[in-house]
């Protein structure tokens, strides 16, 4: 690696993430490619961690914060040119390497072009062809020069499509404690012991809240009913995601629910729960990681649903179903997305404590099956991919 450093004089890396779950990727590769390479630069669209890891973002990383096919379509003109803006910088800067944190529809064709103008791509996250459109293959080998994977069964597709990729494991892993103690994280948060702790989390996006706030003000008001002691606790990315949420307890008249709304602090908040309702996402393998039972639930408009369906090769959406090739927590999805049903389906895992045992030590499992050093592993194949080109 030296010899990348004298060749070049200083070694200038772009980066682009999409949502917070790829901040937190690019913050902890960047942190760690700083070891290596500490006369590195980082420049791109970037969240705040990767900010304050050091690198420079000339867009705010929420702009890319869209999912859903009607959602896209809409901010459609402005990722456009968002993205035409960057290629045109980037072919005419030439940096040494780029790397696309996940945001594939964005990245991969990004990473096209510069492939094309010799500049090497890595793409962080490969996009979940092993649940639908693996089609898209053929275009990811003509867009990436490597792939890091964050799942171990993810290699060998890559492998047979004559892709570069090395399996890295997931950044979370190491994170979350391999033993979570619940007990301490509610004495934190100052949660009496009698309480039945309820964690909701309706999404990080706001298409995601829009979607799900009413859903799961109408779950809680109904669970109450249930259980008397019950606490909500309710964690947030942004204050517009916040903001929406409390406009829909104001909607139904639930101000004396016993929501207690929170600004970050979403993994102490899974830790304290006896069950967690989420959105299906990354938060799922969080909540796996927590050790706690949950359902997940998601909605979509009618026609993105509808032809992401037509497209899904597995039974599952869940990471810890995917990652346990069956369904070990309940999803709700779409039509079956109802307030009975997502509380038929929590008060299940609620009242049946020895299943919540089995199901925390199975999500013990497939957790340190995850931990492996990920930044580490992922920065050490970056610094292949930038020795190779020297």
């Amino acid at each position: 690696m030296q010899r990348i450093l004298n060749t070049h004089g200083r070694l200038r890396i772009a980066v682009v993430a999409g949502e917070s779950s790829g901040d937190l990727l690019g913050s902890q590769l960047i942190l760690a490619l700083k070891q290596r390479l500490p006369h590195a630069e980082f420049f791109g669209i970037a969240g705040p961690k990767m900010q304050a890891a050091g690198c420079t973002s000339f867009v705010p990383m929420e702009k890319l914060a869209v999912r859903g096919y009607l959602e896209v379509i809409r901010h459609l003109p402005e990722l456009l040119r968002i993205r035409r803006q960057l290629k045109r910088q980037l072919l005419a800067d030439k940096p040494d390497l780029f790397i696309g944190i996940d945001a594939p529809d964005f990245n991969f064709g990004l990473e096209k072009a510069l492939k094309q103008a010799g500049i090497p791509t890595i793409h962080y996250v490969g996009p979940s062809v092993w649940a639908w459109r693996s089609e898209r293959l053929k275009k990811i080998g003509q867009c990436v020069s490597h792939m890091l994977l964050l799942f171990p069964f993810e290699e060998k597709i890559y492998q047979e499509a004559s892709i570069p990729a090395t399996y890295v494991g997931h950044p979370l892993a190491e994170i979350f404690p391999a033993v979570p103690d619940q007990l301490a994280v509610r004495e934190v948060l100052e949660i009496p012991a009698q309480k039945a702790v309820f964690t909701l989390l309706p999404g990080s996006r706001q298409s995601e809240v829009e979607m799900l706030a009413a859903l799961f003000v109408e779950t809680a008001r109904k669970l109450l009913e249930r259980y008397p002691n019950a606490l909500f606790l309710v964690p947030f990315v942004t204050r517009e995601t916040r903001l929406l949420f409390e406009q829909e307890i104001w909607k139904q008249g639930a101000q004396a629910l016993p929501f207690r709304l929170m600004f970050g602090h979403a993994h102490e908040a899974m830790q304290a729960a006896d069950v967690i309702l989420l959105a299906s996402g990354t938060a799922t393998l969080e909540a796996m990681m927590s050790r706690q039972p949950m359902v997940v639930t998601y909605r979509l408009s009618s026609l993105t649903y509808r032809m992401v369906k037509r497209k899904l090769r597995l039974p599952y959406v869940s990471l810890p179903n995917v990652l346990a090739g069956q369904f070990i927590v309940p999803e709700l999805l779409q039509d079956d997305a109802t307030a009975d049903n997502l509380v038929q389906a929590i008060s299940n895992l609620y009242d049946d404590k020895r299943f919540a045992t089995r199901l925390s030590q199975r999500f013990a499992d497939l957790h340190l099956s995850l931990r492996c050093g990920a930044a580490e592993r992922a920065a050490d194949a970056v610094c292949s991919v930038l020795g190779a080109r020297a």
